[in-house]
């Protein structure tokens, strides 16, 4: 197993090394969707190392065990920004696939042409879910099964809201959008 990673930031420059490294294919032209909120992070810390790219939040919506986009974020968004486009979504990792499988499901039916997954961890029993609806999947670490994510970091710093609405905004305002 290899190390955990110090903090979501920390994990996302790992994993922009990964992509900038073995993948770099995968990073040109596209545009990074992260889950909010500790997707922004993540994110963040891909941005870091492979450069700025256009970039956005997903919001989902969480009741109990359930989850789905929120109805706000999905009726304010414009489909022409992934139309035809390479995406990367981006999270903090995967437990069970299923925020990465609505999210995906969502922007494949806003016709994005190439849909990538890329997290710090996720298990090989969720990327053999996740395989059919993700054209690939990078990933730091892939252990045989699923643990808390918790598990893989020093400081599991999660974020809420509006703290990743706020890094989104000053991104953008320090990107002079």
């Amino acid at each position: 197993m290899s190390a955990k990673f110090e903090n979501l930031f920390d994990a996302g420059v790992e994993l922009g090394s990964l992509l900038r490294e073995q993948h770099p294919d995968l990073i040109a032209d596209a545009l990074i969707a992260c889950i909010m909120p500790n997707g922004v992070p993540v994110a963040l810390g891909i941005e870091s190392v492979v450069g700025a790219r256009d970039l956005f939040g997903i919001q989902l919506t969480r009741t109990g065990e359930t989850a789905e986009l929120d109805p706000d974020f999905r009726s304010n968004f414009d489909e022409n920004l992934v139309k035809g486009r390479r995406v990367i979504l981006v999270d903090d990792g995967v437990e069970t696939g299923t925020a990465a499988t609505i999210c995906g499901q969502w922007l494949r039916s806003l016709g994005v042409v190439d849909l990538v997954l890329a997290v710090p961890v996720c298990p090989r029993t969720a990327m053999n879910q996740l395989q059919f609806l993700f054209a690939n999947m990078v990933s730091v670490q892939s252990p045989f099964g699923a643990r808390s994510l918790a598990w893989h970091y020093t400081d599991f710093d999660v974020i809420d809201l509006e703290s990743a609405a706020a890094l989104l905004k000053q991104r953008s305002k320090a990107m002079g959008a």
